[in-house]
């Protein structure tokens, strides 16, 4: 038996990330509005989103990023705000303003999981920059293998990077099949819908109807196993 988690909304969130945005606009000189800020970041972030996987190395992670920068700057403008600053410095403040924290009970219950000699495991849409991350936020050491979309080249909800994390398992735990795998996510379509895909086993994680960094809600009518914060996951394991 195997437990594989997603991580963004799922073990770990930004810190801030509209607020310290904002604050950077006004460092920068430029007037925009908080919710302009939050508008022209959610277009950001679902471009982000949609070219993680394309950030295998630092070099493709910063021509990413600048990307994201324009994508950011275009949406101000469309809010008709004076952009006076260059691509590279909107791009650098992006970078400035992206500072993950663990989400609450994610340490507690993930030590509490690997006492009870739970195999963990995460696996998620990411740059290549995810071990990093988790490391930031003190999560790294409780997995056995962490695997980026970036790292595997597909992206959830494609039935590969789950069978690619699969494989990666079966180092820790030989001739482990997918219906003993369990896989942890808040997003329907790509974590519930994805690992059933693959035959794992989902856990729907809905804390509550909140918005995701896309801007999108997730709901659905499906008979999946909810769980309402990680820590439920203890009654489960």
């Amino acid at each position: 038996m195997y437990l594989i988690l997603d991580s963004y909304g799922t073990l770990v969130e930004m810190d801030d990330f509209y607020g310290r945005l904002y604050a950077g606009f006004q460092r920068l000189g430029i007037q925009a509005s908080f919710e302009a800020v939050k508008k022209a970041a959610h277009r950001e972030m679902r471009f982000y989103m949609s070219q993680a996987r394309f950030a295998i190395d630092w070099p493709s992670y910063e021509k990413i990023r600048l990307e994201c920068a324009g994508e950011l700057i275009a949406s101000l403008r469309e809010q008709n705000v004076n952009i006076t600053a260059s691509k590279e410095a909107i791009a650098h403040l992006l970078g400035e303003s992206v500072v993950f924290r663990a989400l609450p009970g994610a340490r507690e219950t993930l030590a509490a999981l690997k006492e009870r000699g739970v195999r963990l495991a995460v696996v998620s849409n990411w740059d290549y920059r995810l071990a990093h991350a988790l490391e930031e936020t003190k999560l790294l050491p409780f997995f056995d293998f962490v695997l980026s979309s970036a790292q595997a080249r597909s992206e959830k909800p494609g039935r590969e990077i789950f069978e690619r994390g699969i494989e990666m398992a079966r180092r820790f735990v030989p001739n482990l099949k997918a219906r003993d795998v369990f896989y942890v996510g808040d997003h329907y379509e790509k974590d519930v819908l994805g690992a059933r895909s693959a035959g794992l086993k989902p856990l729907w994680l809905v804390a509550k109807e909140r918005d995701l960094p896309s801007g999108d809600i997730h709901c659905a009518n499906d008979d999946v196993p909810r769980l309402r914060c990680l820590k439920d996951l203890l009654k489960l394991f």
